[in-house]
């Protein structure tokens, strides 16, 4: 099954694949945007373009008590779900020092950001708990 790792932000949004069948998620770009439908177009090229099967997303847990922001994800996932693929998530809080570990791997092969790197920790600590 092929995965599309999501760290979201309010202004961008890191994005990863990967497939459970390597078991390794690679970080591919940082989407800057205004509108959810700017996403939501790009993950449609992706699901087509991957083959993705599903979605994971990073989950802030941090939001607790941040009412406007909670709100934002969660209408990020509402437009994730419309998709109609399955999305799972992965707590991001988790993936924070596996991030920092990845960017060094992965800054050495090609530009990456920091946006892209948390996208494929989390989308990496997923395969790695399954």
């Amino acid at each position: 099954m092929h995965y599309i790792g999501l760290d979201w932000g309010t202004a961008k949004i890191g994005i990863a694949i990967g497939s459970d069948e390597t078991k390794f998620a690679s970080p591919i770009l940082t989407l800057s945007y205004h509108s959810l439908s700017e996403i939501i177009e790009k993950l449609s090229e992706l699901i087509i373009s991957e083959q993705a099967e599903a979605f994971v997303i990073g989950h802030p847990i941090s939001l607790a008590g941040e009412a406007k922001r909670e709100q934002s994800f969660h209408t990020f996932v509402k437009e994730i779900e419309s998709l109609g693929l399955p999305v799972y998530f992965e707590d991001e809080r988790l993936s924070t020092k596996y991030a920092a570990s990845l960017a060094r791997e992965f800054k050495g092969s090609k530009k990456v950001s920091d946006d892209e790197v948390a996208a494929a920790a989390i989308l990496q600590t997923y395969f790695d708990k399954k």
